[in-house]
């Protein structure tokens, strides 16, 4: 089976909005038996009605065991549903308050380890008994599945909610899980947000205590206005320790200042390589340069992760280092302590 054969079976249909609807489809995704058709569409009755048709057809082939299509241009959400009315002291924020408190785990640039980090966190705290989810907002660089193990996960769509995947405690949702692994993802602005809208409003989170945002790099759109639709308890910046990552994680500070956004601290990543041998410590990429910033900046040191071969080798089987590795637990526990600290200071 392949894209041609999916096809064969859609063209079969005598619809007028047929022709229309092939036209718009952007990926036809089959693997193991599943088909997944991803459709630039607004949902309406009457797409929702021909695709249903297809789902319907398609499952009928003796080939094929079930087929799930998701829509990837929606319709402006209810804002009276989703905005707060106009005395509301909080105007023009998203009503996300079943997702607890809402931390920003962000980096001036890429390649610091980021959404490593943003993965152990949410997986430290999951891990601790709360109830914890985990959105993956680097639209064009989801890693989330792949650190997770769950990069071949097929997504499920009931009552129009798109439903997370879960690991114990943990909700998970990332475009990453949408598109095929080496699909390159080649949207602009506008698509961008609505996809990080659909991630926030259209996912069937459920209540959670805390929820974890791993931001794309960089300082852009989808930050600007997450910071100001989201109302976030609290944003981390991580950082290496040499200068060249240090200008861009100023820039990160410098954003979220702008937008009022309380920031929990910084951590520093890759900090330092320890010998196995001799138990030496090297300071690879420098020393001392997150915490001259913290103290410069007046914001909190949250503590520092090691340069380790266990921490890469985790993410790439899909087992955070921070449940698979008693090291691990030690590390991101006082992380998470740290975090907890000052999300309770204020």
């Amino acid at each position: 089976m392949n894209k041609d054969y999916v096809l064969s079976i859609i063209r079969q249909i005598d619809n007028p909005l047929n022709s229309d609807l092939l036209q718009m489809i952007e990926t036809i995704d089959v693997s193991e038996q599943t088909v997944k058709i991803i459709i630039n569409s607004e949902l309406n009755s009457a797409v929702q009605n021909t695709t249903s048709l297809w789902k319907a057809l398609i499952e009928k082939d003796s080939n094929i065991k079930s087929c799930s299509i998701i829509f990837t241009k929606h319709s402006s959400p209810d804002l009276k549903k989703n905005m707060p009315q106009k005395n509301d002291p909080f105007l023009n924020k998203f009503d996300l308050s079943h997702l607890g408190k809402i931390i920003f785990v962000a980096s001036g640039k890429g390649g610091v380890g980021k959404s490593t980090i943003s993965n152990n966190i949410a997986t430290s705290i999951a891990d601790m008994g709360f109830k914890v989810g985990l959105m993956d907002a680097d639209i064009y660089g989801p890693s989330q599945p792949k650190m997770l193990g769950l990069n071949k996960s097929k997504i499920k769509i009931e009552d129009r909610k798109i439903q997370p995947q879960i690991i114990g405690n943990l909700s998970i949702m990332s475009m990453g899980m949408l598109f095929p692994e080496h699909e390159a993802i080649i949207w602009r602005g506008p698509m961008l947000m609505k996809a990080i809208q659909q991630l926030l409003l259209e996912v069937e989170w459920g209540k959670q205590d805390y929820f974890i945002v791993d931001l794309p790099p960089g300082t852009g759109d989808i930050h600007i206005t997450l910071a100001q639709k989201v109302l976030i308890s609290g944003a981390i910046v991580i950082s290496t320790p040499q200068d060249i990552s240090l200008i861009d994680a100023k820039k990160a500070i410098a954003l979220f200042r702008k937008t009022n956004t309380k920031i929990l601290g910084l951590i520093e990543n890759m900090s330092y390589f320890e010998c196995s041998n001799c138990g030496e410590k090297h300071h690879i990429f420098s020393n001392g340069g997150v915490g001259k910033i913290t103290k410069s900046e007046n914001i909190p040191y949250l503590g520092s992760i090691p340069l380790k071969k266990d921490i890469m080798e985790c993410a790439d089987k899909g087992k955070p280092y921070a449940s698979h590795s008693a090291e691990g637990k030690n590390l991101f526990g006082e992380l998470v302590k740290n975090i907890f600290k000052e999300l309770n200071s204020y």
